[in-house]
């Protein structure tokens, strides 16, 4: 994500990087050595250790409702994770993202696209 927002300077855009266990290495909350990975001022950091914000978005097998244009390059189970969501200016809770992509590594240019585009 780092790079898509190092490749977008100028984009308009916020972003919220959620943090939730779903691997047995995350134990807790995010070390700042973690969460330095996402730098960008644009970029809020926020833990959920209950993974309620998966969870209110239906879990991995409802991720086709998300989005219009979905990437997804592996399986998830009961926990939506490694996901990028975006919205174009003024999206409403609750209104399906332009774009998803999963992982995001494997789609940053798509993503990057994108947020270039929604922000102008």
């Amino acid at each position: 994500m780092a790079g898509v927002l190092r490749a977008n300077p100028g984009a308009k855009t916020r972003v919220f990087v959620i943090w939730e266990p779903v691997l047995t290495t995350d134990w807790g909350t995010p070390s700042q050595s973690i969460t330095a990975n996402v730098p960008d001022l644009r970029a809020a950091h926020f833990w959920d250790p209950a993974r309620r914000l998966s969870a209110a978005y239906g879990d991995a097998p409802r991720l086709d409702r998300l989005a219009a244009i979905r990437h997804v390059g592996f399986r998830m189970k009961d926990v939506v994770w490694d996901v990028a969501l975006v919205y174009p200016p003024g999206a409403r809770w609750g209104s399906p993202a332009e774009l998803l992509v999963a992982p995001v590594v494997q789609y940053r240019e798509r993503l990057g696209e994108a947020i270039a585009r929604l922000s102008r």
